[in-house]
């Protein structure tokens, strides 16, 4: 079964899976499981909320990779030095548009998921 979610490089994260179809379709349920309540998370950050918005998506960073959400683990990896660097203006002008782009990311896999269930 080909898997082909737009955003995603299947075939690259299937090989950190060693090629496991079942184990990368776990991952994808649980990518699309837990992302949703790590955005919400990053919503609204703040100069108090910097810390935790930095950890938060620093796990969206890792997760993204292990999907094959490339485009969503680098801008994620951007972020994340941004809030250690605290830079806040930056982080404010591009989170909004990341985190819409990585729903639009867990909306592709579950729509994928729903038509491709056994």
């Amino acid at each position: 079964m080909a898997i082909e979610i737009p955003g995603l490089d299947t075939n690259k994260a299937l090989e950190l899976c060693d090629g496991d179809m079942e184990t990368y379709i776990s991952t994808l349920r649980l990518y699309i499981a837990n992302i949703p309540q790590a955005l919400d998370r990053m919503r609204n950050v703040t100069e108090e909320t910097l810390h935790n918005y930095t950890i938060g998506v620093h796990g969206v960073k890792s997760t993204s990779e292990v999907v094959g959400a490339e485009e969503a683990r680098k801008t994620a990896r951007e972020l994340e030095a941004m809030g250690k660097a605290g830079d806040l203006a930056g982080i404010l002008a591009r989170n909004d548009a990341f985190i819409k782009y990585v729903e639009g990311l867990v909306a592709g896999i579950r729509s994928w998921l729903e038509k491709n269930e056994e």
